[in-house]
């Protein structure tokens, strides 16, 4: 059945009695239990079901009393600290108060739940923008938060818990606040193009480079020339921006530099959005490896105890979000070679310079498929990580230790190299005494392939954040290498539906 578009112009003058409000109401909850799509005083209904299930508890009786009112504006204007529209929750109509008792009763209602709902599992279905996502968002029971919350006149209270208490994304809040401060005081100057600038080299763009550094906090004063001040605040500023860290102002650097604050201001409310789309929990310990940072952190009681420079799959062969568990180590590791990698890249070699399969200490196994011998010569290195997901790929150490010194670390086919898988190894085989470093390391290089359990399994999540705040309370921008942030930044622009 399609929908029917419902518009509420037959709602009662104010003066009427209850009977007459609960008939309103009654009216539209009707309609969304048949699917139909209703608009009240212009504004589309969006959370039927929880809507829907309220207002049958209460026997459609209206719910709000004018403080709630005020408190819930409180919290729709509050939205936009969290990278959130405020208009999306129907605002506008509800500061005006133009309409009938019930027809705002239900645009608050389901202002309460459109937002409780966008700051508990994010405003976009992150399935819609990254196909791999696999962690579960958080849930709450937003008809048993709102009847609570009207009982109590606690409705700004209410909407506060419902966003994540991760550290992070508290964090990432505080930055948008501050990113915006900015934005709303005129930005910074831009660097005009030109030859790099450097220490000590005389350039009247230096000017501009100080002025702009001075701007965003990265120099704390301006000093009239490139000096040894300005040439640490350009390190600074490319470590935090994932640049080469030279200290020379060159056309990369000068391009990130360049970015506006209006847009590192969305791009920190899209990181924003990907936080909502994440567990209450990622567990105790818990690895955490951001793709675009080609970085992992390992996290216990939330301190980090172990990072890693990585490097992550190539555009056309993207690492996927992956929410699993290392629970396996693999040391001298065979390597069985993907079909398409075996018959796109191996045996083309093959054809062209017979005997490369036998040099690079590939076999040929039944069915002909590949099997790369364990040795310092496998691309998986000398230690695998193995954590069970559907796309086949895990964590694992590299021949290609040069790789990790490149600033854009995307070579891979999707699998993640680490930079100190022995580290990595030691910590998951800390409570197995008798797996000390010293015997990772030598067993590491015997060329026989050993498969050893990790018995406390590391709980490892794969994401992808352009932007975030570090451990020492840093804040980062990531290059967007996939291409992720303009689709969702189109996602989270398109009005909220019925749902």
């Amino acid at each position: 059945m399609l929908p029917v578009l419902l518009a509420f112009l037959f709602s009662i003058a104010p003066g009427t009695s209850a009977a007459d409000d609960r008939i309103v109401i009654g009216g539209a909850v009707a309609a969304l239990g048949k699917g139909q799509t209703v608009s009240v005083i212009g504004e589309p209904i969006c959370s039927s079901r929880p809507l829907a299930l309220f207002y049958g508890r209460r026997n459609n009786e209206p719910a709000w009393q004018p403080a709630d009112r005020d408190a819930l504006l409180r919290a729709v204007h509050g939205a936009a600290a969290d990278g959130l529209d405020p208009l999306d929750y129907h605002l506008t109509r509800i500061e005006a108060g133009r309409g009938s008792p019930p027809d705002l009763d239900l645009l608050m209602t389901d202002a309460f739940f459109l937002l409780g709902s966008h700051l508990l599992s994010g405003r976009v279905d992150p399935v819609s923008i990254e196909p791999t996502w696999c962690l579960a968002p958080r849930t709450n029971d937003l008809v048993g938060a709102l009847e609570t919350a009207l009982e109590l006149h606690e409705v700004e209270a209410a909407m506060a818990r419902m966003a994540p208490a991760h550290r992070g994304y508290a964090a990432l809040r505080n930055a948008l606040a501050a990113m915006r401060r900015i934005d709303a005081a005129g930005g910074w100057p831009v660097v005009d193009p030109g030859k790099p600038l450097r220490l000590n080299v005389q350039d009247p763009r230096a000017v501009q480079l100080i002025a702009r550094l001075v701007a965003s906090g990265d120099l704390a004063q301006g000093p009239v020339a490139f000096d040894a001040a300005a040439e640490a605040a350009v390190r600074r500023f490319q470590r935090l921006h994932g640049l080469a860290e030279d200290g020379i102002a060159g056309s990369l650097t000068i391009a990130e530099l360049n970015v506006p604050a209006s847009a590192r201001v969305r791009q920190l409310e899209l990181n924003l959005e990907r936080w909502r789309w994440l567990p209450a929990t990622l567990g105790d310990p818990y690895l955490l490896l951001n793709i675009p940072a080609f970085s992992l952190t390992v996290y216990e009681h939330e301190r980090p105890v172990l990072t890693s420079r990585v490097v992550v799959g190539k555009d056309y062969l993207r690492t996927p979000i992956v929410s699993s568990a290392i629970k396996e180590v693999v040391l001298s590791p065979y390597w069985n070679v993907p079909q398409s990698i075996a018959r796109k890249e191996l045996w083309p070699k093959e054809r062209r310079k017979p005997g490369y399969l036998e040099r690079e200490h590939i076999e040929v196994l039944s069915g002909g498929r590949l099997r790369q011998t364990p040795g310092t010569w496998n691309s998986l290195g000398l230690i695998k990580f193995n954590l069970p997901n559907p796309y086949d790929v895990y964590l694992h150490d590299t021949p290609a230790k040069e790789l990790f010194n490149a600033h854009m670390r995307a070579f891979s086919h999707g699998c993640m190299r680490v930079e100190n898988a022995v580290d990595l190894a030691a910590w998951l085989l800390r409570d197995r005494p008798e797996w000390p470093r010293g015997r990772i390391v030598a067993e590491s290089q015997r060329g026989i392939q050993q498969f050893i359990a990790v018995r406390a399994p590391l709980a490892a999540h794969v994401l992808y954040w352009t932007s975030f705040v570090d451990d020492a309370g840093e804040l980062h921008f990531a290059p967007d290498i996939y291409g992720r942030d303009g689709a969702l930044d189109a996602a989270m622009r398109v009005r909220p539906s019925s749902r």
